[in-house]
């Protein structure tokens, strides 16, 4: 009987110690967490994106260059974004005897293996994964992916530590329209940011819409591929066909121009300029904000740099112009 107790009293501090334990560890995170913010804040502030702000701030005050077709705060713009886009350019490109691929099962196998799959615990350790990372980082906003928008808030979001912003709200901030006419400028690979990517080593080597291009002195734009141009982001995203052909665009700048291509133009040009959410969503480079209050943490620096770009841009008094183009419309 007494050993009976003994032991029960034994197990319930057991438990007692265990939740001790993990509610210090908790604890632990917390501040971790408070440290790296404050860490990043700190370096933010000194080192990169808060400088970059106040540059932007003095360029755009400055009338000197209030008659500028490439007005000096833009072409920081776009050696940002082309710098974030050319880092991820390679980012997922598939060479299999480093990889490892394996021939695809026939179209049989493949449509026994998809009735009613049953997720591996891999794949469910990684969708938990990413739903606490978007509570803490937000997620992109899906319906224009490429481009480098703010992140929206997760659902879940942690109220003690976030304002509220609702994707609902969210969306209302972002206005896009065909862009005239007028704004149909010349795209130049290698100068200006493309968003693209490679698909695959073979594509990228053996297709003659490939390296072979370079190869072969030759270089255009194939009927089936498809470019869009985003105001004010001078930014132009490439569509399922043509990524490898664009990628090696970029690359050979100087030997395209040598064969005569020197420039190109979008199928598609979008303009977002009149979007109520440059005004509204700043970043310090650590926090993401909206209206002065911090909705979510930011995941990737640069991203908020060309952000906090953008903004300064379009609240600047006077059109900041890029070939002659203003990025911030004034009435």
């Amino acid at each position: 009987m007494f050993i009976g107790r003994k032991a029960k009293k034994l197990r319930k501090e057991n438990l007692d110690l265990r939740e001790q334990c993990k509610s210090q560890k908790g604890r632990l995170a917390d501040l971790e967490a408070e440290v790296s913010a404050y860490e990043q804040k700190i370096e933010c502030s000194t080192t990169h994106v808060a400088p970059l702000a106040r540059m932007i701030e003095k360029l755009c005050a400055d009338f000197r260059y209030a008659g500028w077709d490439n007005h000096p705060a833009a072409m920081i713009l776009i050696q940002q974004t082309r710098a974030y886009f050319d880092t991820i350019m390679f980012h997922k490109l598939e060479i299999p005897e480093f990889t490892g691929l394996k021939e695809k099962p026939d179209r049989e196998v493949q449509n026994v293996s998809l009735v009613n799959p049953v997720p591996d615990r891999k794949t469910v350790e990684s969708w938990r994964r990413d739903k606490a990372w978007q509570k803490v980082y937000g997620r992109n906003y899906t319906d224009i992916g490429k481009l480098p928008f703010p992140p929206m808030q997760a659902d879940g979001f942690d109220s003690g530590k976030f304002v509220e912003f609702s994707s609902e709200e969210y969306k209302s901030m972002i206005t896009g329209a065909k862009a005239s006419e007028s704004k149909r400028i010349a795209i130049e690979p290698g100068i200006d940011a493309i968003c693209t990517e490679p698909w695959g080593y073979k594509r990228l080597t053996e297709d003659e819409r490939g390296l072979g291009r370079v190869m072969h002195d030759y270089w255009g734009k194939w009927n089936d591929m498809e470019y869009e141009f985003y105001w004010p982001f001078c930014l132009t995203t490439v569509g399922e066909a043509g990524n490898h052909s664009i990628a090696v665009a970029c690359l050979y700048h100087e030997s395209i121009l040598a064969c005569g291509e020197t420039s190109m133009y979008a199928d598609t040009y979008m303009d977002y300029g009149k979007s109520e959410i440059f005004h509204r969503v700043t970043s310090d480079g650590v926090y993401w904000f909206k209206d002065e209050e911090p909705y979510c943490m930011v995941s990737n620096r640069q991203k908020a740099v060309i952000w906090m770009i953008l903004h300064t841009i379009m609240d600047a008094e006077y059109p900041i112009r890029y070939k002659g183009i203003p990025l911030n419309e004034k009435e």
